[in-house]
C-alpha cells in the first residue's frame, strides 16, 4: 500500500474521532443542562431471537446420536435429537447459553456456547459410559422394557390417566414440574388447608411399613389441589419412591430433568421420572409399584 494512502486513513481515522469527541462534548454539555431520567439511559433488553442448531454424535465412534435430550440450561426447554442426530431450536437469545445433553448409556453433558446474533451451529459428543457391559443395545431394550411396563400399568387401572413424554416436557415453557401441571393440566395448585396434611386426606398414621410410607405422601405439602370439590393432597411419587413433601417436592424439579410424568385418577396420584432414574432402569429394569388409588 502506498505511503500516502496510509497516512490518509490515519487522518481520516483520526478526524473521526476528533468529530466524535467534539459531539461527545456537546452531548455532555446538554446533559448538564437538561435532565435525563435514569430510565430513559437504561438500554431495553434485546427481544431478538436466532435459530440455534447442531448435531449430537457419539464420541467414540461419530456416530450419530438419536433421541438425545438437548435443553438450555438457563431457559429450562429443550428438544430431542432426530434420527441423524439433529436437533433445532428455532428462537434462542443470542449471547451465552449452557447447553445440556442427556441420552441413556452416555455420560450427560453441559457447555457454555456464545450464540451470535445471526444463529449457530454446534456439535455436542457424548461419552458412552464404560459401566454399560452389553453397550447401547441393551440400554435401549431395557428403556423400552419399563416403557412397556409403565403403559401396562396406566392400563391395568380402571381410573382416568394422563402421560406426559419426554418431548412434551422438553418442549414445555415451564421451568418446574409443578408449573408443568399449573400450565398444561386442569389442577391447579392451591395452599392446603388446615385438616389436609399428616392427619388429613391423602395420608395415614398408620404402620410405618412400605405401605404406611406409601400412604403419608403428600403428608407435608402445603400445596394441594382441588379435585371433584375436595381439596386434597395427591400422593407423588418420584422415581417409585414416595414423596413426603408431596407437590412442593415437585417445585425442586426441572422439567428439562424429567423423562416422565403420570397423573392418575384426577390427580389422586402423580408419579415422576426422572433421567437419573431411567439410566439406572437401562442397566437393570425393575418392577414397578402397582397403583393405589382411591376412587
Amino acid at each position: 500500500m502506498h505511503p500516502r494512502t496510509r497516512k490518509g486513513r490515519r487522518y481520516r481515522r483520526w478526524v473521526g474521532i476528533a468529530n466524535k469527541s467534539a459531539v461527545g462534548l456537546f452531548l455532555l454539555m446538554v446533559g448538564l443542562t437538561s435532565p435525563v431520567s435514569v430510565d430513559a439511559q437504561e438500554a431495553e433488553p434485546s427481544s431478538i431471537r436466532v435459530p440455534l442448531h447442531g448435531i449430537v454424535y457419539d464420541a467414540f465412534t461419530g456416530a450419530a446420536v438419536a433421541g438425545a435430550a438437548v435443553y438450555l440450561n438457563g431457559e429450562g426447554y429443550g428438544v430431542l435429537s432426530d434420527s441423524a442426530g439433529v436437533f433445532r431450536f428455532a428462537d434462542v437469545f443470542p449471547g451465552p447459553q449452557l447447553v445440556a445433553a442427556i441420552q441413556f448409556g452416555y455420560e450427560e453433558t453441559a457447555a457454555p456456547v456464545e450464540v451470535p446474533e445471526e444463529g449457530a451451529f454446534i456439535e455436542i459428543e457424548l461419552t458412552p459410559q464404560p459401566i454399560l457391559l452389553d453397550g447401547v443395545t441393551a440400554v435401549v431394550d431395557n428403556i423400552s422394557t419399563m416403557e412397556r411396563r409403565m403403559r401396562s400399568r396406566r392400563r391395568s387401572v380402571a381410573f382416568q390417566t394422563r402421560a406426559f413424554d419426554q418431548e412434551r416436557l422438553l418442549r414445555s415453557a415451564s421451568a418446574t414440574v409443578l408449573e408443568f401441571l399449573r400450565s398444561e393440566t386442569h389442577y391447579t395448585p392451591v395452599p392446603c388447608p388446615a385438616g389436609t396434611g399428616i392427619f388429613g386426606t391423602g395420608s395415614s398414621t398408620g404402620s410405618l411399613g412400605w405401605h404406611g410410607i406409601s400412604r403419608l405422601t403428600g403428608a407435608l405439602s402445603t400445596s394441594c389441589i382441588i379435585r371433584r370439590g375436595r381439596t386434597i393432597s395427591p400422593r407423588v411419587y418420584i422415581d417409585e419412591m414416595p414423596a413426603i413433601g408431596g407437590l412442593d417436592e415437585l417445585e425442586s424439579y426441572p422439567t428439562a430433568q424429567i423423562y416422565a410424568l403420570e397423573v392418575f385418577s384426577q390427580g389422586a396420584e402423580i408419579r415422576a421420572y426422572t433421567y437419573n432414574f431411567m439410566q439406572r432402569m437401562a442397566e437393570r429394569p425393575m418392577a414397578l409399584i402397582p397403583i393405589n388409588l382411591w376412587p
